[in-house]
C-alpha cells in the first residue's frame, strides 16, 4: 500500500512541495491539514489530494510534514504529541527554520524518526536546493522517503545539523542575494543611461542565462566559467578588477563573506530565541 504524506500547514513551501509531488506523479498519497480549512481544501483540490477534517485525522498518515511558522510550532506539537503516542514507523519531516532536531525530540513521543529540511524559495519553480538533516532514529528507508519528498522541488544534500547556520547563509538566504545583485546591476545600467525597464530586462535575462549555464555545466569550476568570459585587458576584466578592489571595503569577495557571516550569526541568535 502506498504511504500517506500529511502536510500540517498549507503555506507557500507546503504548496510548492505538494504541487511538485503531484507533477511528478509521486506514489505518496497526499493529505492536507490547516487551521484554516479552506486553505487545505483549496490545495488538496489543486493537487488531487485529500483535506483532513481534523489534526487527529491528519496524524494518522505515515509521514507528517510540519509546515507551520517557527513561532507556531510549539502550539502545533502540544496538540500533535498526544496523537502520536504508541505509534510506530512514523516519519516526521520539518521545514521550520531555527528549530533543531533536539527541540522536537523534547516535545514529541520517543521513538519517532525525524528529518529536518531547509529548502529555499526556488522550490516554487522546482529549482530549490534543500539541506536535509537526519535525526538519530531515521533509517535508510526514512531518508529515502525524505529524498522523494524534497526531490519534488529540486535537488537535496545531506549534511550534519551543525552546518545548518552555514547552509542558511549560503542557500537558505542566498536567493535574496542574487535578487539584490540583479537589482543593483539594473540600477547601474539605468545610471549609465539605459531606460530603467530596459536595464532591468537586461539584468534579469543575464541572471537567467547564467543560471542555466551553471545548471548545464555542473562539472566546470566556477572560476573557469568566469575566466571563459574574461579577456585579458578587456571590459569584463575592468569590471572584475573594480569588484575586487581592496579600497572598496575589501572587494566583493570580502563583502560576500561578511554578509554570510552576518546571516549565520543571526541564524544562531534566532535558534536561541526560539
Amino acid at each position: 500500500m502506498n504511504k500517506t504524506l500529511a502536510f500540517l500547514g498549507s503555506g507557500n513551501m507546503a504548496s510548492a512541495i505538494g504541487r511538485g509531488l503531484a507533477a511528478r506523479g509521486s506514489s505518496l498519497q497526499l493529505c492536507f491539514y490547516d487551521v484554516t480549512p479552506a486553505k487545505a481544501q483549496a490545495l488538496a483540490g489543486e493537487v488531487g489530494g485529500a483535506a483532513a477534517a481534523s489534526l487527529a485525522e491528519a496524524a494518522r498518515a505515515d509521514v507528517l510534514l510540519l509546515a507551520v511558522k517557527p513561532q507556531n510550532m510549539a502550539g502545533l506539537l502540544a496538540d500533535l504529541a498526544p496523537l502520536l503516542e504508541n505509534t510506530n514507523g512514523k516519519l516526521i519531516l520539518t521545514i521550520a527554520a531555527g528549530l533543531p532536531l533536539a527541540w522536537y525530540e523534547q516535545r514529541l513521543p520517543a521513538g519517532l524518526a525525524l528529518v529536518r529540511a531547509m529548502p529555499n524559495t526556488s522550490a516554487a519553480v522546482g529549482a530549490a536546493i534543500s539541506g536535509l538533516m537526519a535525526g538519530r532514529l531515521a533509517t535508510a528507508g526514512d531518508k529515502s522517503l525524505a529524498e522523494q519528498v524534497f526531490a519534488a522541488v529540486g535537488r537535496f544534500i545531506w549534511l550534519d545539523e551543525r552546518d545548518i547556520h552555514a547552509l542558511t547563509a549560503v542557500s537558505g538566504s542566498g536567493p535574496a542575494y542574487y535578487y539584490y545583485f540583479t537589482e543593483a546591476l539594473a540600477a547601474a545600467g539605468a545610471k549609465l543611461g539605459l531606460a530603467p525597464q530596459v536595464a532591468e530586462l537586461l539584468a534579469r535575462q543575464t541572471a537567467i542565462g547564467v543560471g542555466r549555464l551553471l545548471e548545464n555545466q555542473p562539472d566546470v569550476p566556477l572560476a573557469e566559467l568566469r575566466r571563459q568570459v574574461t579577456s585579458k585587458g578587456g571590459t569584463t576584466a575592468a569590471a572584475l578588477a573594480a569588484f575586487a578592489a581592496e579600497d572598496a571595503g575589501g572587494g566583493l569577495p570580502g563583502l560576500v563573506e561578511e554578509a554570510c557571516r552576518a546571516c549565520a550569526r543571526r541564524s544562531e541568535e534566532m535558534a536561541e530565541e526560539l
